[in-house]
């Protein structure tokens, strides 16, 4: 089970659950399916998959948690139409204007109408806790969705005291110091993608890709005075990402040499397999994720993890 996406935080006190204090918090907001007048669903569920029944996966330490949530899909073009047939028939029928707190009242029973028969989309989001180094990791593509996860683990846990990173130097400062002067830490080196934006106006932005970014074309931007809001790195060949200046972590790889440690583990079930990979993602990244606050906070840049 690998992470596509990293939007963490520190936890700001000790983490005070084990994996079945974790577990028992979480049997009372399990995840239930939608009825058939619900619009959406959510709580918590297996980390490995239907079929099993633990909420938590404790490896190393390391406690893995997944939300899973429901929704019924009802798309307004459809709701529109339904409504619009309805307004039709009562003024055909009554000769007579549908006004719009009579068509708000309508909207509502067309709704009614449709859930049972709505087809329903699920997804789930995946995070794990570090307790011994504090850290609290969502696989995630931005901070909206991590806080979804968030809120309903601080619903659970009764208290959940986290902060996003906090950090002294602006992240879009270091990625365009280190893409304006062809340098960056030892240990990291610049991918072939990045996005630059125009401080001065709200909404510019150039997208680069499969690009060699040390060229002229790249480097008159940002002598025009564009910021790195996004750049493509690789760490020490185990890992490619881009980093946002939010410092979430998008498109997340592992490389071969990493996902090859996974297979010389032998595995002869899913939740084996699923305890390797999990095992060695979180080794991985808990050496990626304290470094890649310390340069940008350009402390140690010299060393490399």
């Amino acid at each position: 089970m690998w992470f596509k996406n990293l939007c963490f935080y520190k936890l700001e006190s000790e983490f005070p659950f084990d994996a079945e204090n974790l577990e028992q918090r979480l049997e009372r907001h399990v995840f239930q399916p939608c009825g058939k007048l619900d619009l959406d669903s959510g709580g918590w569920t297996a980390p490995i998959g239907d079929g099993h029944e633990s909420l938590v996966h404790a490896a190393n330490g390391y406690l893995m948690v997944c939300l899973k949530e429901e929704s019924k899909i009802l798309p307004a073009a459809v709701i529109k139409e339904a409504l619009t047939e309805r307004v039709q028939l009562i003024e055909e029928q009554e000769m007579r204007k549908v006004r719009k707190r009579e068509k708000d009242r309508l909207k509502d029973e067309v709704l009614l109408d449709m859930l049972p028969r709505a087809f329903s989309r699920s997804r789930r989001t995946y995070a794990y806790i570090d307790p011994h180094d504090g850290w609290l990791v969502v696989d995630a593509p931005g901070w909206k969705k991590a806080e979804e996860l968030t809120e309903r683990l601080r619903d659970a846990l009764g208290s959940l005291p986290i902060v996003p990173p906090q950090l002294d130097t602006a992240p879009q400062a270091v990625m365009t110091r280190w893409l304006a002067t062809d340098q960056v830490p030892p240990d990291f080196s610049i991918g072939d993608e990045c996005v630059l934006t125009d401080p001065q106006l709200e909404g510019a932005e150039v997208r680069c890709k499969r690009l060699d970014l040390s060229s002229n074309e790249v480097k008159a931007h940002l002598k025009a005075g564009k910021l790195v809001s996004r750049l493509a790195l690789d760490w020490q060949e185990r890992m490619r990402f881009v980093l946002d200046a939010d410092m979430s972590v998008k498109r997340l790889k592992f490389s071969d040499v990493v996902q090859d440690d996974s297979g010389d583990m032998e595995a002869e079930t899913e939740a084996e397999r699923f305890d390797s990979d999990f095992s060695i993602m979180t080794l991985e990244l808990a050496r990626l994720i304290p470094r890649l606050m310390a340069v940008i906070d350009g402390k140690a840049v010299a060393d490399s993890a």
